[in-house]
């Protein structure tokens, strides 16, 4: 996606440049990495199971180009950040979220996850509203009971594979054996004992679920329901978009991010009700 009229100095070049240096952080006696690019209201891309910030490549610079501050850490145990071998669960997860996020000084941001790291930023929502200014749920896992949950996922997986490049089959398997097969076996396994569905009518701020129509691990209906229990939820449907709905060539994934948050209200906290 090109950088339009409302892009920074340096535009799409200049936030590409950023975005491919890691940057470090302490954080609760561990350094965390994260990448950042372009300035402005801030938003937080967080990564899925076993893979790391690098998997932002193809959002990160194009939505800082549009005049936001973008920023995508590594979660503990995956890409370059330190982490315990047994996974974390998903509190865990929104837990780490929040302290980096605290640790960076950042005011109330947009919050960005994919697959099972939508089911943190829930927890996140829920838990501390005031850092949350939106969030931004992309193929969001969390549908049935655990054990069903994980031969679904499975089996969605493998048919999965055929519908994404080998490039990104290479990504990925580079990032699962820096974690760790057992670390990331053990993650997915927690995250399948997570129930999101009770956590939606909780989260007060707008919510925007993205879901690609061809994706075999998250479906449309499932989509549909997650929207309806939310306060103020809306739905984009992405056209052949696969479970890596965040890396669909056409831009429309971008393109629905930077459409949503340039239509937020100033932050406030909704009173509950």
């Amino acid at each position: 996606m090109a950088a339009d009229e409302r892009s920074p100095a340096g535009g799409l070049g200049q936030a590409a440049a950023d975005w491919v240096s890691s940057r470090w952080i302490p954080v609760g006696g561990r350094r965390v990495r994260y990448r950042e690019a372009g300035s402005g209201d801030p938003i937080v891309l967080v990564h899925g199971l076993g893979v790391s910030a690098d998997y932002w490549m193809r959002n990160g610079p194009p939505i800082a180009a549009t005049g936001f501050r973008v920023l995508a850490p590594d979660l503990p145990g995956f890409g370059r950040t330190a982490g315990p071998e047994g996974g974390l669960a998903v509190g865990e997860q929104a837990r780490s979220v929040r302290e980096w996020a605290a640790a960076m000084e950042l005011p109330p941001a947009v919050y960005v996850g994919h697959s099972l790291s939508c089911q943190s930023l829930l927890e996140l929502a829920v838990a501390n509203p005031d850092c949350v200014r939106a969030l931004v749920l992309a193929a969001p896992t969390g549908e049935g009971q655990s054990l069903p949950r994980l031969a679904r996922q499975l089996g969605g997986f493998l048919r999965d594979l055929h519908r994404e490049s080998a490039a990104l089959a290479i990504l990925v398997l580079h990032a699962y054996l820096r974690a760790g097969l057992a670390r990331v076996l053990r993650t997915w396994r927690l995250g399948a004992a997570h129930d999101p569905m009770p956590l939606l009518p909780g989260v007060r701020v707008p919510a925007l679920v993205v879901v690609g129509k061809n994706d075999p691990l998250v479906h449309v209906e499932f989509a549909t329901r997650m929207v309806d229990a939310l306060t103020d939820g809306r739905l984009t449907v992405i056209p052949d978009g696969t479970h890596a709905v965040i890396l669909d060539p056409t831009g429309r994934f971008n393109a629905a991010v930077i459409d949503f948050v340039r239509s937020l209200p100033p932050f406030s906290i909704r009173p509950s009700t």
